[in-house]
């Protein structure tokens, strides 16, 4: 009686297990087999920063193409010629003076690999500013003083911008220096007059040449990052 007792339990568990399965694929089969989840990808993706929100960097690939890479401590990461080596997120930072959203406006190769659905980085290197020869410095502040060339370039302008530690920094501006995004050298080229207004108040980042021996380093390129303050 008991034998037939427990036979009974184990054909009811099993008709339970079975209702539940025919329930789970009522709607067809998983696209992967259990457990597994999706598989591992890896690709790169190099292009222009066009946004930073919480370690995440939108990548303008071209052609209307867009990713978001998520950067972590997992990854490495590299600038030539201020970071020789491969290092951490934390020393990648600190070349950014601590604030990731410098990355904005500036082009980067990112290898990076999808487990979840979401793109993780691997490795990401930033490059130089297109156009200009590599540089070997930069800082990255709030513009508290712009004073672009006269448009003879006969006088030299000046740009001061206040660091995350309160520091302000001067660098000469001259009719050499660039500016990103595009339309902003194309404003100091057809109306410099507005170059001006266009740049005080942003948070950029100042390329130099990074000369310990210059007092007043020339600003080579002027990155805005369109974050207002």
């Amino acid at each position: 009686m008991k034998a037939l007792r427990t036979i009974g339990i184990l054909v009811l568990v099993a008709g339970l297990m079975l209702g539940s399965v025919g329930t789970v694929f009522a709607g067809g089969p998983p696209d992967d087999p259990p457990g597994k989840g999706p598989k591992f990808q890896k690709r790169g993706f190099s292009g222009n920063v066009t946004g930073v929100i919480d370690g995440n960097v939108t990548i303008d690939r071209g052609q209307g193409l867009t990713v978001t890479v998520r950067l972590t401590e997992r990854a490495q990461y590299k600038i030539p010629r201020v970071m020789n080596k491969w290092g951490t997120l934390s020393q990648f930072k600190e070349q950014l003076e601590g604030d990731l959203a410098a990355l904005e406006g500036r082009r980067v190769v990112a290898l990076a690999g999808n487990s979840t659905g979401k793109w993780e980085a691997l490795k990401l290197m930033l490059l130089p500013v297109p156009g200009l020869p590599p540089l070997h410095a930069h800082r990255t502040g709030n513009v508290t003083v712009f004073n672009p060339p006269s448009e003879d370039n006969a006088n030299l302008g000046n740009i001061t911008i206040v660091d995350r530690d309160n520091i302000p920094h001067t660098f000469v501006v001259d009719g050499n220096t660039t500016y990103r995004p595009k339309e902003f050298d194309e404003l100091a080229e057809t109306e410099p007059e507005n170059l001006h207004g266009a740049v005080i108040d942003q948070f950029v980042t100042v390329v130099t040449t990074g000369d310990p021996k210059v007092e007043q380093p020339v600003a080579k390129a002027i990155v805005i990052h369109r974050r207002d303050t």
